[in-house]
Order: C-alpha cells, then structure tokens, then sequence
C-alpha cells in the first residue's frame, strides 16, 4: 500500500520587528521626540515674532549674534558670520549626529526594513521627503541624519529626499510664507519642493553609476565596524546591542562629518562677507541678471531653520523684486556649502555638485517664471 504524501515542512520565518531592531527604533524616536519638544519646537515658536520682521535679518546671517561681526576688522568678518553660524545650528547639529548614528545602528540588523527604505526613483524620494518633514531641520541639520540613513541601507533617492524634504517643507515655514509673502512666491515654494523632490532628485540619483549603488545597498560602507548581535535573544541583550551599535555608529558619523562641518561653516563666513544678501538690491530691483545673482547666492549659503523668511522679507524692504527675491526664498534653504561637504564625504563630489547646480537652476527659473507675472 502507497505510503500517505508528507508535505515538506516550511522554513521558519523572522518576526518582521525583531527585540533588537525594536529597541533601536525606540532609541531613535526618543531621541527625536526628546529634540522636537525640548529644544527644536520652542526655537521655532520664539523665532515666530521675528519671522514678519524684516528687520530682524539685516547685517545677520542668524536670528541672533553669538558676535558682533561690527566688531571685527572687515577683513576677518568672515570668522563672526562662521561664529554665529555654528553658534544658532549647535545644538541642531549635535542632535543630527545622535539621530544618525540612531538610523544606521537601528536598521542594519533589519534586511526587511532596509529594503523598505531602499526604494528607487519618484517613490524613494518622496518616502525620504516625508520622512524628513517631521525633522525641522534646515538641509545641513538634516545632512547627518540623512548619511546616517543611507549608510544603513537606504537609496540615495531616499536618503536626498529628507534632506530637501525637511528644508522646504517645515510646516511652520510654509504656514509663514502664505501668511507674510505674495501668493506667487508661496506657490513657487511649494511647486519648487515638490519637482526638486520628485523630479530632480530622482534625476541625479542617475549620477551614481548603477554598479555603485550595488555595492552600497544593503550594507554598510567598506571600512565601518561590523555590528555584533548577540546570540540570546533576550530583551537585555537587545538592548545592550542596540546601545553599543548607536554609540559605535554615532562616532563613526561625528569623526566624519564633524570636521567638514566645521570647516564649512567658515567657507560660508567668507562667502557672506563678499556676497551678502541684504546687498543684492544694490544690483537693481528685476531682471535676469539679479534673479541669477539671487539663485547663486541662495544656492551658496547655509541658513538655520526658518531665518529664509526674514531675510527675503528684509531684501523685499530694501527694494529687491518679487523674482530675484522668490529665487532667493528657493535656493537659500534647499542646499549650501555646508550640506554640499557633509553629503560629499559618502556620496562624493559629484551628487552633492548636482544637488548645489539643480537648486541653481531651478530656483532661477522659477524666479524668472515669477519675474514675469
């Protein structure tokens, strides 16, 4: 008699949020919730009084001194605006850090959550764009969190995607440009985001040659630590992991993106003390000429969060045109020296050269669009 068929028996399967990947993503949440409500949040609301000022920016590269640039020979002012930049994005910086390191030591023990975050084209860069809304942070804030993620597994679409997701479109930044600027500049705001998310960045992703981000997707970069899991699967053990990979991957970001902050945000000084926004009204108020000084000099500069919003309203009250002064509103947060060295240290030159050039580009054109309204 036939013995009875025996179905072969299936392969156990994962659980989809293992104790370790959970205990991860509970340190960065925590982290994030802690910077949102303990410092971010009541920054932004104390800058509110001065978003409607136009005042409030005139001779400043920041909402405050930390010094007076007056002070120093002009020759050397370039230090002050270096100075107080670093001084109004420390604590934004040294947050960034700690969500980086937070990403890449909660998502490499996951294959299933990296793969998630490794989508390709429009969709990665708007999966990047939403997940860097909720940060609050300007471009290069939002630069180390964003390396942080890609190191981790994530596509660069997704990884750009943040970036410029969380300058452009902070809540309370798009709430004050409809309320305070002419609707043209506040439509270009939110059409310029929306194509440099969905289109530009899935455009240079193409830079990166498809055998380059084979070798990058789903691993780490060659020369970082492995990261150790330990055998028990007890919650004490997950956390004990999850602990030793942020901190691992925590110093690992600061020793390479620390240095280059720095030496960025003194480039930034030198580049405010030849090209200062507050005089490009001396170039005329319109024209094509003064829309692509703008552009420049937005895509050039490093702005802390929100302080794009009294800068253009103080270039308006000096008499700059509504075009000029909407390429500067684009191109001033989107990207900047400081993100552009911050990105280059893991994407190299010519991601972080693209990103600096499709701002230039598009803001100018958008800036000419409204020029012509």
């Amino acid at each position: 008699m036939a013995e009875p068929a025996t179905t072969p028996a299936e392969a156990p399967t994962s659980p989809w949020l293992t104790k370790r990947v959970a205990v991860g993503l509970l340190i960065f949440l925590a982290v994030l919730v802690f910077f949102l409500t303990q410092t971010r949040l009541p920054a932004v609301l104390a800058k509110l009084p001065n978003l409607g000022n136009p005042t409030s920016a005139r001779d400043r590269s920041t909402f405050s001194f930390f010094v007076d640039p007056a002070s120093f020979p002009r020759p050397l002012r370039w230090i002050a605006f270096g100075l107080n930049l670093w001084d109004a994005n420390a604590i934004g910086m040294f947050f960034a850090v700690l969500l980086g390191g937070a990403a890449s030591a909660a998502l490499v023990p996951e294959v299933r959550l990296r793969n998630m975050l490794n989508k390709r084209g429009a969709l990665g860069a708007g999966l990047g764009g939403s997940l860097g809304l909720p940060l609050f942070m300007c471009s290069a804030c939002s630069a180390p969190v964003s390396v942080g993620f890609y190191r981790s597994g994530a596509s660069l679409e997704t990884s750009l995607g943040m970036v410029m997701g969380s300058a452009l479109f902070n809540p309370v930044g798009i709430l004050a440009i409809f309320l305070l600027m002419p609707l043209e500049m506040a439509l270009s705001r939110v059409a310029f985001g929306l194509i440099a998310i969905f289109l530009l960045i899935p455009l240079i992703a193409q830079g990166k040659s498809a055998q380059a981000l084979r070798e990058t997707a789903g691993r780490m970069p060659l020369g970082d630590p492995p990261i150790e899991l330990s055998a028990s699967d007890s919650w004490s053990a997950a956390i004990k992991d999850a602990l030793r990979a942020w901190w691992t991957q925590t110093v690992q970001v600061s020793f390479r993106l620390v240095p280059a902050m720095f030496l960025a945000g003194f480039i930034v000084g030198g580049v405010l003390l030849f090209a200062q926004p507050q005089s490009l009204s001396r170039f005329g108020a319109e024209g094509i000429t003064i829309v692509l000084v703008a552009a420049a000099v937005g895509t050039l500069l490093q702005l802390p969060t929100l302080f794009e919003i009294p800068l253009v309203l103080g270039v308006i009250a000096l008499g700059l045109g509504v075009g000029p002064a909407t390429a500067l509103l684009l191109a001033a947060p989107s990207s900047g020296i400081v993100t552009f060295l911050l990105l280059r240290r893991d994407l190299g030159w010519r991601i972080p050269g693209l990103l600096l050039l499709g701002t230039f580009v598009l803001a100018s054109l958008a800036g000419l669009i409204v020029n012509l309204l």
